[in-house]
């Protein structure tokens, strides 16, 4: 199996192929908002570096979110494009249980996941990986850092944590205080998930739960949108 893994829920966008002998090659870059002009690009590219082409391509993966609304949307659409013209199965995966994925941490420690949602809010949940299974602790939550914090703290029930994930560094102190502990660098993980986390999470998924529908594979925005319907009836300033 030649597995495509794209992940492009925040401006760390990665694209990671991976073959079941081993053999893997992935790119990853830094984007404000524009995932949607070198994705196609990357991915050629990671595919050359690998010395395959897309006929050989057997199961793609995608980060569903939660995220930023534009890069998921080109992220899940680029990937929808590739299963439908190829005829191959899909799988959508969490972006916090990827990067949880990520940290590396003791299978009795629990891992929280903590991203950035903009305005000062995150995402964030928590997880355990032990003997090859996940265990959620916390389901994903939205909203201001200490409530989203102290909500997985009155969870934790003692438990050591490691944190990862790019909201850790600016919420630290908030995080600090709702979990009881403080965080030096042998707890932390990286801001953006890895491409062994991406491939390792699309492969569990698939074993245990199949393809994802491609009719309704779905972005999980996990926030409200920014626009709104208007209210009331617009004037066009011309008479009726």
């Amino acid at each position: 199996m030649t597995t495509l893994c794209i992940e492009t829920a925040t401006e760390h966008g990665l694209v990671a192929i991976v073959r079941d002998d081993g053999s893997s090659a992935f790119a990853r870059w830094r984007s404000a908002s524009r995932h949607g002009e070198n994705l196609f690009g990357y991915i050629e590219r990671v595919l050359a570096e690998l010395g395959a082409t897309r006929e050989e391509l057997s199961l793609i993966g995608v980060d569903t979110g939660p995220g930023r609304f534009t890069s998921l949307r080109v992220g899940l659409g680029t990937a929808k494009g590739l299963a439908l013209g190829l005829q191959l199965p899909i799988v959508g995966v969490s972006s916090l249980r990827v990067l949880a994925r990520s940290i590396e941490a003791d299978p009795s420690v629990v891992r929280v996941p903590i991203m950035n949602a903009y305005r000062g809010d995150v995402f964030a949940a928590a997880y355990r990986f032990r003997d090859g299974v996940v265990e959620e602790i916390s389901a994903p939550q939205f909203g201001p850092p200490e409530r989203v914090f102290a909500r997985i703290g009155a969870l934790l029930d003692g438990n050591r944590i490691a944190l990862g994930g790019e909201g850790v560094e600016p919420h630290a102190a908030a995080a600090q205080k709702a979990f009881g502990v403080a965080f030096d660098e042998s707890v932390r993980g990286p801001e953006a998930p890895s491409p062994e986390a991406i491939a390792a999470e699309v492969r569990e998924v698939y074993r245990t739960a199949g393809p994802s529908d491609l009719d309704s594979l779905e972005p999980q925005y996990l926030r409200p949108s920014d626009a709104k319907l208007p209210t009331q009836e617009q004037r066009t300033g011309r008479p009726s």
